[in-house]
């Protein structure tokens, strides 16, 4: 059992210790998440921002920028390969348990109007749903654990305009966003994440969340780091009940 736990995020570390634990390495959480990143920039910069952390486990959660953000697209098939290079420099360093996370549901409407470029304005969804399965294929091919966002946020009421929409919107948080999760939403992601590590993780193990904007946490207390209410944050809390 783990008994102590260690959290480092931009310079900064917290250690939550138990009793009697002194003795027992902690498990640390990196939330390596970036604003407006797709596939291209996580691959740049794997080295720096996962290999050189040494991790255990990571989570990856790219795809929302590459096929929604105009600005930053990323055709499916260079996606693919994106992520399977991400894959392979991942489990040639010994990485034991990767996860990958497929992009949950968004507001169309919102979407299509701050992006009225984007190619695939007129079906956006059905256009995300093919990174989603993309995302699956890779999860089968290399034997992985996938946690099917999308299938768990569309379950829960999906992407709606709604005040329980677990998507931010309008009536929930006064903003046409439609892509970034609420903070209900967050801790959807950062449990279905807990569900899958916690059997795996091991006394003085490492954990990098790596992605976009969704992993940063952007909207929510503590965005960028693994306290307050990104899912990083939720993973550290479940790991902490853990503890204990």
């Amino acid at each position: 059992m783990i008994r102590g736990f260690k959290t480092m995020c931009m310079g900064i570390v917290f250690l939550a210790q138990v009793t009697g634990a002194a003795d027992v390495a902690p498990v640390t959480v990196f939330n390596a998440g970036c604003p407006g990143r797709n596939s291209v920039q996580a691959l740049a910069r794997l080295g720096q921002d996962v290999l050189a952390r040494h991790p255990q486990h990571v989570v990856l959660y790219l795809g929302m920028n590459d096929a929604m953000n105009s600005k930053n697209l990323c055709p499916l098939d260079a996606y693919t390969r994106n992520m399977e290079q991400m894959i392979q420099q991942l489990q040639t360093n010994q990485v034991r348990t990767i996860v990958l996370v497929t992009c949950n549901p968004i507001l169309e409407a919102y979407v299509a109007e701050r992006h009225p470029n984007h190619p695939q304005r007129q079906a956006l969804q059905a256009y995300l749903n093919r990174y989603n399965a993309r995302i699956r294929q890779l999860a089968k091919q290399y034997q992985l654990p996938c946690v099917d966002l999308h299938e768990r946020v569309a379950a829960l009421g999906g992407a709606t305009g709604t005040s329980n929409s677990l998507v931010r919107c309008e009536v929930n948080c006064g903003a046409k966003d439609g892509v970034h999760l609420t903070r209900e939403g967050y801790a959807v992601l950062g449990n279905l994440v807990a569900d899958v590590l916690l059997p795996q993780v091991q006394a003085g193990d490492r954990i990098v969340c790596y992605g976009d904007s969704l992993t940063f946490g952007v909207t929510v207390k503590g965005a960028g780091s693994v306290e307050g209410e990104t899912y990083p944050a939720v993973l550290k809390q479940r790991f902490t009940r853990h503890t204990k």
